[in-house]
């Protein structure tokens, strides 16, 4: 459980104004795309703890749906071949799809392969990530656009009215954060 969620939301913010700059860079090293790797993973794992403790986001922000395109499969995914996207997916067709945030944040994290996408222009263009169990499936991409905005969502987001319910009969606790 969160208690200050401050301290979780002010590096969402600053990771949003990094991948900002990042996505207007004309060239990202090695190293930029190590940390951008490590920046993602830490930014989704802060999104998944504040929209799953009840009263740190909005409900408005936990129901946001992120856009994502999906590439289908061609063949089998193994740890020794994970990191050849362009023989294991058809990337020359994609299906685009709103996710949930939990679902994004759940395959970004538990991600079996996971690859930052630098633009023809040579700044971050978006990252390309599947799960363990859905490597076999489908690869996500999501614009680094959308995941900026997500981290802007989510670091901006101060409820100011929380309203809890108990139903007298079933016992069922209701909860409002607005």
């Amino acid at each position: 459980m969160i208690w200050e969620s401050e301290s979780w939301k002010t590096p969402l913010l600053k990771l949003a104004k990094r991948f900002t700059s990042l996505k207007v860079s004309k060239e990202i090293s090695e190293d930029q795309l190590s940390q951008i790797e490590r920046d993602i993973f830490i930014g989704f794992y802060s999104v998944r703890r504040l929209i799953e403790t009840p009263t740190k986001v909005t409900d408005q922000t936990r129901a946001m749906l992120l856009a994502v395109s999906k590439f289908s499969n061609l063949k089998p995914v193994t740890w020794r071949n994970n990191h050849r996207l362009d023989s294991l997916y058809d990337l020359s067709k994609s299906n685009q799809e709103n996710r949930d945030i939990s679902f994004v944040c759940g395959r970004v994290i538990h991600s079996f392969i996971f690859a930052p996408c630098v633009s023809e222009e040579g700044g971050l263009g978006g990252v390309f990530f599947t799960s363990d169990l859905d490597k076999d499936k489908f690869l996500l991409f999501m614009d680094i656009d959308e995941v900026i905005a997500l981290f802007k969502a989510v670091g901006n987001d101060s409820p100011n009215l929380i309203k809890s319910s108990r139903d007298p009969v079933t016992g069922v606790e209701t909860l409002i954060v607005k």
